[in-house]
């Protein structure tokens, strides 16, 4: 199974997973095994779906990595948001419905560690008419994603927040929060400073305390926390300052800012990065970056030194830039798609050749080689998604540079008061 954008979806292709209506979870629109027409493509697109899962010989192992149990969990929680993000935008005394957050976040999770493998799809699959709401959707989505992950810095994490700071499900609250007070900004202004993210914008600023003081009680501590400041970065650049005891302000850095904020912060970026938002409510949204170029910047780029090291490991291991089942094109003008790939060189997946006729006609032949690109180092991807990203390649500079689990270990090894956040 490969995953097709549907602009490149042809009369003839066999759906590998079922297709979910993006506004309604519940609903199927297409099963598993339909075979698609134009009718039924040009219905898809008018819904506003942009992916489809197509069955293709030799990727059967790819349907690991999906679960439509995750997909429909996924949906539900953005639509419960979008729901409630809409109603306050209408009215700003609107109430926001924690409990049914809880809800669709526990449901989430339940899933999410159940099918640890399958959660490498849904940070693309958040669907709302608000953008705000789906931005919120993706950056629970991957926030969780990346707490599962990071199980020993969790803990490592608890001598100072106590055993909140091992709850994922409250980072995932955090992280589904963390752009709230926004709602609170008038909407010419909402889309500017989203659009802008100028840091040294007051009003921006003012974003995360509006924000904290409509969380503060409803949620729990270490969320509303999170909330907070979860602009903050790990250089010290960030915001709020801290006030001291003396009245003189200074700032959050390092391990002092909270685990479930640095996460978040890292969730919040890519998903900035990824997909920039419109300057206003009558332009259309561009198209979202290359993951991998994102990721490149987190890791080597100006932005790399405001994230925690080990957050970017971990967000580079739930955020392949080539996912298994995504159509590439080498740099010797073979196209291939991705067949599997390792987070300590992910840059370097296994491919298998496509066939030609199929993106015409549907039709395929059954492949007959796996190109390993990290034994046949002179071939490397050069286009993913009609984009080129052969300048954004990134590779490890030593064995287990991006190893998150290295890294967790290593840190064990440290005192327990510095690991400590």
């Amino acid at each position: 199974m490969l995953r097709v954008e549907l602009r490149q979806a042809r009369a003839g292709m066999e759906l590998a997973v079922p297709v979910i209506h993006p506004k309604s979870p519940d609903t199927m629109l297409l099963r598993e095994g339909f075979v698609l027409d134009d009718r039924s493509i040009n219905r898809l697109s008018q819904m506003g779906m942009r992916e489809i899962w197509i069955r293709y010989p030799g990727l059967e192992f790819v349907s690991h990595h999906i679960c439509p149990a995750i997909v429909r969990a996924g949906c539900k929680l953005t639509t419960a948001i979008g729901e409630t993000f809409d109603d306050a935008l209408i009215d700003a005394n609107a109430t926001l419905e924690y409990n049914a957050y809880r809800s669709a976040i526990a449901d989430l999770m339940a899933h999410l560690v159940n099918h640890s493998s399958a959660g490498l799809f849904i940070v693309d699959m958040a669907s709302s008419d608000i953008p705000l709401a789906r931005s919120a959707g993706r950056g629970c989505y991957l926030s969780m994603l990346m707490g599962l992950k990071l199980e020993t810095y969790l803990m490592l994490s608890r001598t100072r927040m106590g055993i909140g700071a091992r709850d994922v499900s409250s980072l995932g609250m955090g992280a589904l929060l963390r752009d709230v007070g926004m709602l609170q900004i008038a909407e010419a202004d909402r889309w500017k400073l989203d659009a802008s993210w100028d840091d040294e914008n007051p009003e921006w600023r003012e974003h995360v305390r509006i924000g904290y003081e409509m969380v503060r009680g409803q949620i729990e501590p270490s969320a509303a926390a999170a909330v907070l400041h979860h602009h903050q970065r790990f250089d010290g650049s960030g915001f709020p300052d801290r006030q001291e005891g003396s009245g003189k302000a200074s700032h959050y850095a390092g391990e002092d800012i909270h685990i479930f904020a640095r996460i978040i912060a890292a969730a919040d970026l890519f998903d900035h990065m990824r997909y920039p938002h419109a300057p206003g409510p009558a332009e259309p949204e561009p198209a979202a970056v290359p993951v991998v170029r994102v990721l490149n910047r987190l890791l080597r780029g100006k932005e790399a030194a405001g994230l925690d090291p080990i957050v970017v490991k971990a967000l580079i291991s739930v955020a392949p830039p080539f996912p298994p089942g995504s159509m590439v094109v080498l740099n010797n003008g073979l196209r291939c798609f991705v067949a599997s790939w390792v987070p300590s060189d992910p840059c370097r997946p296994s491919v298998v050749p496509m066939d030609e006729k199929f993106l015409e006609t549907g039709r395929y032949e059954a492949p007959t080689e796996v190109i390993d690109l990290r034994e046949q180092t002179d071939l490397s991807i050069k286009e993913i998604d009609g984009q080129d990203i052969s300048e954004d390649l990134f590779f490890p500079f030593h064995e287990g540079e991006l190893d998150v689990y290295k890294a967790q270990r290593e840190l064990i090894t440290r005192p327990i008061s510095s690991c400590s956040s």
